[in-house]
């Protein structure tokens, strides 16, 4: 087994469990404590967990100004995004959550689609105004001056008003019992209402954002159709997605 396979592995598990001890990697890994030791020494170095005695524990992130996520783990926003724009044809009303993934998908529409998108992203709306043939329609409120986006009870009510043929949902934690999490309460209601709008929902998600939760609910996992990772579909985290027929791009 290769070595980023292993830490796959470890990191898939840790989302689990929230802890590993370095005895049992050992035995399920068919590997060396000192192997073990060492990939849990590398993935501490990349700030992705807390190396123990005798173990690893899972390290929460904290939460990012937009500043920050525009920059962050951007070859795999990237990556997300050549998959995701694959789904937006000619005549599509969409909406489009404030994310940074959505971000680079905004940037790679093709000039010759035709689309109306709704997004209360300034950045998301400013990108998609060079575009040739896209209407925006930005969806006023209080603005968020960290996050770049608008928020509020009045943002919330508009967004039920509209009828979406897709949603393009980023996130801080997707997981199969506790379904899409937010940090922010105002946030999750934001995106609730997202998805109430729009009769396809598609979340957009990093790996290390598979099987971790966030304090607050927007949906059960039964409301979404689609998850977009930067990983291969066929990689095990994905299991219980598949078991209740999830599609995984």
């Amino acid at each position: 087994m290769l070595k980023h396979e292993r830490h796959q592995i470890i990191l898939n598990k840790l989302r689990f469990n929230k802890t590993v001890l370095s005895v049992e990697l050992s035995e399920e890994l068919l590997v060396s404590e000192d192997t073990i030791r060492r990939d849990l020494k590398e993935l501490e170095s990349k700030n992705l967990i807390y190396k123990v005695h005798g173990g690893a524990l899972l390290k929460e992130r904290r939460t990012l100004s937009y500043d920050e996520r525009s920059v962050a783990d951007i070859e795999e926003k990237k990556k997300i995004a050549q998959k995701a724009v694959k789904l937006i044809h000619d005549g599509q009303v969409i909406i489009m959550s404030g994310s940074s993934t959505n971000l680079e998908l905004a940037k790679i529409i093709p000039p010759e689609i035709n689309a109306t998108v709704y997004t209360y992203s300034l950045p998301i709306a400013a990108e998609l105004s060079h575009h040739p043939l896209i209407e925006v329609i930005f969806i006023g409120g209080k603005l968020n001056k960290a996050a770049q986006v608008t928020v509020g009870v009045d943002l919330v009510n508009s967004i039920y008003h509209i009828s979406a043929d897709i949603c393009f949902m980023g996130t801080d934690g997707i997981d199969i019992s506790k379904g899409l999490t937010e940090p922010d309460w105002e946030v999750s209601r934001i995106k609730n209402s997202m998805i109430h709008a729009s009769n396809y929902v598609v979340v957009m998600c990093i790996s290390s954002k598979i099987m971790t939760a966030k304090r607050y609910t927007v949906v059960p996992i039964e409301n979404i159709d689609v998850i977009i990772s930067d990983i291969d579909p066929d990689n095990e985290i994905f299991n219980e997605f598949k078991a209740i027929d999830l599609t995984i791009i």
